[in-house]
């Protein structure tokens, strides 16, 4: 009797800390970055949506063991920033297809989103683990090869210069955060 009633204080006091976590806000150096790139395109950005959208970064980013710059630079070249649809059906930050994300579900089985694949487009957490994901997949096939996987998570006419300008995005944001480490 006396382990039950630890075990419901645990739980209780499991559940009244992380009520309490609040997710860290963006660094400064990210806040900046999307601000400049959302603000290009005259679109509303507070500190919020930053909050919101660089606590999915990291979070996915840790769970599926990638570095977090390499996403911001995949969804910098991808959208900049934005929820977007893309000139072929592609969805949100990481610019991902329906019938990507439907391939993306079966092979890590996981199941369709429950208000349908338009999900993609508006939960910035859902739509950058289904492009990780993506990601990591086009990784193993490639041995590895981070620009031939890039290529091919694009797959257009322009595959080649898209690939490099992603890698060149994520180098410059590693001497970027390097510089300005902190907030």
């Amino acid at each position: 009797m006396l382990a039950e009633k630890r075990k419901k204080i645990l739980v209780v006091t499991l559940l009244l800390m992380s009520a309490l976590m609040v997710a860290e806000p963006a660094p400064t150096w990210f806040s900046k970055l999307v601000r400049e790139t959302r603000s290009k395109h005259d679109l509303i950005v507070d500190a919020q949506i930053i909050d919101e959208m660089y606590s999915a970064i990291v979070e996915v980013s840790k769970k599926y063991d990638f570095d977090p710059l390499l996403i911001i630079a995949l969804i910098k070249v991808e959208s900049e920033f934005r929820n977007v649809v893309g000139m072929y059906g592609e969805l949100g930050l990481v610019q991902i297809k329906k019938e990507t994300a439907e391939f993306v579900a079966q092979k890590y089985s996981l199941s369709e989103p429950e208000g349908g694949w338009s999900t993609l487009l508006w939960d910035y957490r859902l739509n950058i683990e289904y492009g990780v994901l993506y990601l990591k997949y086009l990784l193993q096939k490639t041995s590895g090869n981070l620009l031939k996987a890039l290529e091919m998570y694009n797959g257009g006419n322009m595959k080649s210069e898209y690939a490099n300008r992603i890698v060149k995005e994520y180098k410059e944001l590693m001497k970027y955060k390097d510089t300005n480490s902190g907030r």
